[in-house]
């Protein structure tokens, strides 16, 4: 199995992500206070390594976003955008507060003509849906 790891040197950094060329899907986490630049900074990781297109887990308990719900506009400004230029696969976010998983189901609203986005309160859900909607 091949893998390519793309771990922050930074542990500080509330996102890390993780790889799975052979079965095209990214493993990510995040902690602690997330904001607007460093969910762009790792949409941009994934755009170079390329894998926009793989399936994506997103393990967010722990994590709270750092921005005004206002500027969820913004995200999915971004999301729109990398939508125009390749294919998004689907991404499954785990999350663990109410804030959380409202701004999540704003985000799938406001892209589901240009990707899915579905948020969790169970990881095992999430990889269940992410197998069921996953391109084989």
């Amino acid at each position: 199995m091949q893998f390519a790891e793309c771990w922050r040197i930074d542990r500080s950094m509330p996102i890390t992500a993780t790889y799975d060329h052979q079965q095209r899907r990214v493993m990510a986490e995040a902690r602690g206070r997330v904001t607007l630049d460093e969910i762009r900074s790792h949409l941009e990781e994934e755009r170079q390594e390329p894998a926009l297109g793989f399936t994506e887990i997103i393990d967010a308990r722990g994590a709270v976003p750092d921005f005004p719900p206002a500027d969820v506009r913004i995200l999915v400004a971004w999301l729109r955008w990398l939508g125009e230029r390749t294919r998004l696969g689907p991404t499954a976010v785990v999350v663990d507060s109410d804030f959380a998983f409202g701004m999540a189901r704003v985000i799938e609203t406001l892209v589901e003509d240009v990707a899915l986005v579905k948020p969790f309160r169970d990881k095992l859900d999430a990889e269940l849906w992410l197998d069921q909607v996953s391109p084989q």
